[in-house]
């Protein structure tokens, strides 16, 4: 059932559970070792080496149901109705055998042994002789899904494709000869037989329908996720409904996450610091593991400081919020960033973000300091006296707003003079540039005061803007 199980780890990665090539093969080991005949059990001993902090275990359980199909109104008598039923039906399997021989060519009244049929394809207990019915209908669903995992059923996508998919299970079931067989045996006027062989492919059949529509459902989800994701990424803010606002924190987390993951702090060799594990093992191999040879490693402390500034006026201040979200998102990775709002006087916020979950400061920042329009000339004057005992050689200056302070004090003084002082001075603007040195616009003042101005209309440009400068900082 190793497929069934690769089928499985795929719908969590569709889920955004990440689930490494080593974390896979402990999967194995764990089915291995518990079988897929208690569903708690199972869905206990993978969570144990799939999930890994509570946000994953609640996605694990959830992906598990759906995958699975798992009624818990089943779970808890499963076991013992399975014995009972073993219990009640053993002396008519018993009687079946005594009668094997009768019928010939390994065709049994319910031997209960999966001989019923020549193809061996399950056909294990003839309805209404004995061979009790409570574990048929799990016995036909493992084997529809083990031919439905051969047939390839993960790469179902359209719901036009049921049809295809369907003749492909069946064919790998055998059902072909099943109908041949059914028809030799109402030629013969076997029809207790046919009709016996009849209820086990319409209850194959019926199981197939149903190991499809599940599927192209799992498959539909994710695949509708990810274009979701992709649309709400390239899509300009100002564009988007509310609706798909609201939905954009858990994307931008998405992102930060991945962003994280590829600029996190690297590890090198030193002769004192932490002791590498692994490499210390690995060259003391030869030495049956006694670690004859240390290995040592240090953090590679990333010095620099970051100070985010943005405009939360109205024109500006849902791309506020999604910056402040990502560098928030990116504490791990920028622990020295402190970021500061405006409308007029700047305003530093880093503490809220430390007291309160993201979500929540932001509202606070917005019904705190978010009234009223944007004053560049203040903002940036108020800001520079702020940082300026503090800015270097190793600080970047990221500035995010539209440049349009409506006609009053542009600030470029003191801009410039943060532009001397810092390492980097990045300004973001959310508009597209044809709007740029348009109307009461002031961008084309700022670039001069800048080491780069760049357009970030939509998620995916400003993931690539933070990325380019996760890597210039590393």
């Amino acid at each position: 059932m190793d497929n069934t199980l690769l089928q499985f780890i795929r719908h969590l990665r569709h889920h955004g559970l990440p689930v490494s090539t080593a974390e896979t093969l402990d999967a194995m080991q764990v089915t291995a070792a518990l079988g897929y005949s208690d569903p708690i059990l199972l869905r206990d001993g993978l969570a144990s080496c799939l999930a890994k902090t509570v946000d994953d275990n609640d996605t694990f359980a959830l992906c598990f149901e759906q995958f699975f199909h798992l009624d818990h109104s089943q779970d808890a008598s499963s076991s013992d109705s399975q014995a009972a039923n073993t219990e009640q039906n053993l002396p008519s399997s018993e009687q079946a055998n005594e009668g094997e021989g009768e019928v010939g060519d390994g065709d049994g009244d319910g031997n209960g042994d999966g001989q019923a049929s020549g193809e061996g394809q399950g056909d294990s207990a003839m309805p209404g002789k004995g061979g009790g019915g409570g574990g048929q209908g799990s016995q036909t669903r493992a084997e529809v899904m083990r031919a439905a995992a051969e047939a390839g059923i993960e790469n179902i996508q359209f719901r036009t494709q049921r049809g295809v998919f369907r003749r492909r299970i069946l064919d790998v079931l055998g059902d072909k000869q099943r109908q041949i067989e059914i028809q030799a045996l109402r030629e013969a006027g076997n029809d207790e037989r046919a009709n016996w062989l009849e209820q086990i492919r319409d209850a194959q059949i019926a199981a197939v329908i149903d190991v499809i529509n599940r599927q192209l459902l799992l498959n539909n989800d994710a695949s509708s996720r990810a274009i979701r994701d992709d649309i709400l990424q390239n899509s300009s803010l100002s564009a988007m409904e509310s609706y798909h606002r609201e939905r954009l924190p858990p994307l931008i987390r998405k992102l930060a996450k991945k962003l994280a993951s590829r600029h996190r702090q690297r590890h090198r060799h030193a002769r004192k610091g932490k002791l590498d594990l692994g490499k210390t093992l690995r060259r003391n191999i030869a030495y049956g593991g006694i670690p004859f040879h240390r290995f040592w490693k240090t953090t590679r402390k990333d010095k620099s400081e970051i100070f985010v500034l943005c405009d939360i006026s109205g024109s500006v201040s849902a791309w506020s919020r999604v910056l402040l979200l990502f560098m928030q998102a990116l504490s791990d990775v920028l622990p020295s960033t402190r970021c500061f709002v405006f409308c007029g006087r700047s305003i530093e916020v880093t503490d809220l973000f430390r007291q309160y979950p993201a979500d929540e400061a932001l509202a606070i920042v917005q019904q705190r300091h978010g009234l009223g329009s944007s004053d560049y000339g203040l903002a940036l004057n108020t800001f520079r006296d702020q940082i300026a005992d503090k800015l270097n050689r190793r600080s970047c200056v990221i500035i995010l707003g539209d440049g349009r302070g409506n006609g009053g004090d542009t600030g470029i003084a003191a801009l410039r003079d943060i532009y001397h002082r810092a390492r980097l001075v990045l300004w973001f603007n959310p508009e597209s540039q044809f709007s740029w040195n348009t109307g009461d616009s002031e961008i084309r003042r700022y670039q001069s005061a800048a080491h780069y101005v760049a357009e970030c209309g939509s998620l995916r440009k400003l993931e690539r803007l933070l990325d380019g400068l996760l890597s210039l900082l590393r």
